[in-house]
């Protein structure tokens, strides 16, 4: 029980002795009570009255505690930290008055604690959220950020460091103030897309609505913001874009083409044979042009389609870049080039689709010797890891800029275009390979020096540890 508040003790004491001192202090006046017995009298009733207002006091002094407690949020405590129990309330009215205070702070701190558990899971849950989430006050501070808001917005920093900041301060993008602002007066649900000027390429939409009602005080939530990065959607849709206008584009110009011939047989050359035989000859270039794009564009789409699910067929690496050479060595000595193997190191099979496989070795293969000079020589070098094997294509041509190594393996991208036509490149050669490597769970690098020549290096996972050969065992142990 809390100690009585000694002025409230002399004050209750007061009130209601001073009855009592009055009529004796008129006895004495009338002569009818002695001064000394008087006093007694007075002293008597002053002590008797404190010892009984003592208790009650003491009680009320106890629920004043516990209220200022509850609305500072938390309990009365003794000198040990424990929760401390309300006094037992005995009877009377101050005894009614204590009961059911008793059953309200019962049910208070249990629907606190309820309502602290699930603010606490909310905020577990929204922290979790992968897109940045904010609410606003109506004059739109910051009144909770997420995890990932406070990582994109305020540098990782605590939620208590950007609370109450205002929402200008944390996030310069005029088209979400103007939809916040348009919000707070009253419109719908607002949703705009903006980009940020220190972030290259990253686009996000801000969806901005209300949450509170009409009797929402200033500084509580009122409206909430959401951002959602749509940088990979918007990235997306530009390359689906950007890949339609470019197969447009390489049909048209094969098919324009052979338009053009079909009309000037028809017409002019139609009765001179060396004419129609030149044209053909032009028409079936442009024919097979046409179809290699569309053989091209369907592996890729079937690559992609599969990209998800790796390979588990255990494949002969050496078999596979063997077939390969064989296949282009007509295609090598037109050239004067010599194909190099170097395929020691690979002593296992490989986890891997053996015709995806053949695909990727033969066009890299069949870059090496179109784009290497005449006479030189083009390397296929393995290398061993303990887990992974390394085939590198090495050639001796002209080289590639820097700056266009890391664009090769999109769709489409030429260094030089006229040239590349004109070996019978149909711009998606590389970015096969590079789904191919994507879908074996592999590595692409691509290293070039200007006038000396490129390498293109593919790792692959072997299919189980590499078997050493019984003669190496064998020389082991001699050793």
């Amino acid at each position: 029980m809390a100690t009585p508040n000694t002025k409230h003790i002399v004050t209750t004491t007061l009130a209601f002795a001073a009855p009592a001192i009055v009529a004796l202090a008129v006895l004495v006046a009338i002569g009818a009570l002695a001064i000394g017995p008087a006093i007694v009298a007075a002293v008597a009733v002053l002590l008797a009255i404190a010892a009984f207002a003592a208790r009650p006091v003491g009680r009320l002094q106890e629920l004043q505690q516990r209220i200022d407690a509850m609305v500072s949020g938390g309990r009365v405590t003794s000198p040990d930290g424990a929760s401390e129990a309300l006094t037992d309330p005995g009877g009377g009215a101050i005894g009614d008055v204590t009961a059911a205070f008793q059953r309200f702070e019962r049910n208070w701190h249990r629907d606190r604690k309820a309502l602290t558990d699930g603010l606490g899971a909310a905020a577990t849950l929204f922290d979790a959220l992968p897109d940045p989430l904010v609410t606003l006050d109506r004059q739109s501070r910051l009144v909770y950020a997420n995890a990932a808001a406070r990582a994109l917005l305020a540098e990782g920093r605590p939620e208590d460091d950007i609370r109450g900041r205002d929402l200008s301060a944390v996030l310069r993008q005029p088209l979400v103030l103007e939809a916040v602002s348009e919000v707070q007066a009253g419109a719908a649900t607002r949703a705009v897309e903006f980009t940020f000027a220190d972030r290259v390429d990253q686009t996000f939409e801000a969806r901005v609505e209300t949450i509170g009602g009409t009797e929402v005080s200033d500084n509580d939530a009122f409206a909430l913001l959401l951002l959602r990065d749509v940088t990979a959607q918007r990235q997306s849709e530009q390359s689906r874009a950007d890949f339609v206008a470019n197969v447009s584009h390489e049909l048209r110009t094969p098919l324009t083409s052979l338009i053009g011939f079909i009309e000037t047989l028809r017409d002019t050359a139609k009765e001179d044979p060396a004419a129609r035989d030149r044209f053909l000859a032009l028409m079936a270039t442009q024919s097979d042009r046409m179809a290699r794009l569309v053989d091209d564009l369907l592996s890729l789409s079937r690559i992609e389609m599969n990209e998800h699910t790796p390979p588990d067929e255990a494949v002969d690496l050496r078999h596979v870049i063997g077939t390969v050479t064989d296949l282009l060595a007509p295609q090598a000595r037109q050239r004067n080039i010599t194909i190099d193997t170097q395929l020691d190191p690979v002593t296992g099979p490989i986890a891997g689709d053996a015709d995806e496989l053949v695909q990727l070795f033969q066009n890299l293969i069949e870059n090496a010797i179109k784009y290497a000079h005449e006479g030189t020589t083009v390397r296929i070098v393995a290398e061993r890891a303990s887990e992974t094997a390394t085939i590198s294509i090495i050639d001796q041509g002209d080289g590639i800029a820097s700056e266009h190594l890391a664009r090769l393996t999109e769709r489409f991208y030429r260094i030089d275009t006229a040239r590349s036509r004109e070996l019978g490149g149909t711009g998606l050669g590389l970015a096969i390979v590079k789904h191919i490597v994507n879908r074996h769970r592999g590595d692409l690098a691509i290293t070039s020096t200007e006038g000396e020549g490129s390498t293109f290096a593919v790792t692959l996972q072997y299919a189980a540890p590499p078997i050493i050969a019984a003669d190496e065992t064998k020389a082991a142990s001699a050793d």
